[in-house]
């Protein structure tokens, strides 16, 4: 693993300090973080260290594993296969729990219908952008278009929209809208409240990572990892999907020597 980059001068726990908690919750984003970008969405390539590591440390005695991704949980399933190895799946910024169902109601579907609407009057003629359907959200896409000036037309247009009431997120070539007031932020306090854990680690890339990291800021026992550049309230940060990769290896050995160790009355 590379070293990572302490970004603040708060307590961090290392990696092993990690591994020999004794309940620990692992959580990670998708894109950007275990799996790359790609303009076909359902073909992003995943990182196989990452993948093989996050179901073995999902194998282990008092230990938590979620994915938690910006992408509704129908697709999510569609390019993340899990089996049934016991790892939480966790959607649309947590407004989707695989372990909490949450239906929408008919004011709230009625909003996403409006909104959708002026999303594709926004792009209305623009080659490669799209309007994306998620269960909480409607999110405009435009990482297919490659003319600059095109993709700036998009962003005033979509400036224009009445939003009303909805959550606006700015991501990596996408403007999301919600009828969800949840966030990864809000979605991580209310589960490290319900399970407790002794250690957490926590991975993202993008802007709505933040809100997670935002949320584990003062929270001793917990690492935050950003990926990439930019400014974060991460207490860490890693440079590349790669190193992700490796971080979570480093983390799955260490904690299998561990529990292994403890089996044994060592």
């Amino acid at each position: 693993m590379s070293e990572h980059q302490t970004d603040t001068h708060l307590p961090v726990p290392t990696l092993t300090e990690l591994a020999q908690t004794k309940k620990l919750l692992v959580i990670s984003d998708f894109d950007g973080t275990i799996a790359g970008f790609s303009k076909d969405p359902y073909m992003v390539p995943i990182n196989q260290k990452s993948l093989a590591a996050i179901k073995n440390l999902s194998r282990m005695t008092d230990t938590d594993v979620v994915i938690l991704s910006g992408r509704h949980l129908e697709g999510l399933a569609k390019v993340l296969d899990l089996g049934s190895y016991r790892i939480t799946t966790v959607g649309s910024h947590g407004s989707e729990d695989s372990s909490r169902p949450r239906e929408l109601s008919q004011a709230e579907a009625e909003e996403l219908e409006r909104i959708e609407t002026e999303l594709e009057r926004v792009i209305d003629r623009v080659d490669g952008a799209y309007v994306e359907v998620k269960p909480f959200h409607r999110v405009l896409h435009f990482i297919r278009v490659s003319d600059p000036d095109l993709v700036a037309g998009i962003q005033a247009r979509a400036a224009d929209v009445d939003t009303r009431n909805l959550k606006v997120t700015h991501g990596k070539n996408i403007i999301e809208y919600s009828v969800s007031k949840t966030t990864k932020g809000t979605w991580m306090r209310e589960h490290l409240s319900r399970v407790e854990p002794t250690g957490v680690i926590f991975i993202g890339d993008d802007t709505t990572d933040e809100h997670g990291f935002e949320v584990l800021f003062d929270v001793p026992t917990a690492l935050t990892v950003k990926v990439g550049e930019g400014e974060t309230a991460a207490k860490t940060r890693v440079d590349s999907i790669d190193d992700v990769g490796d971080l979570l290896e480093d983390l799955a050995y260490e904690r299998m020597q561990h529990t292994e160790s403890r089996a044994l009355g060592l």
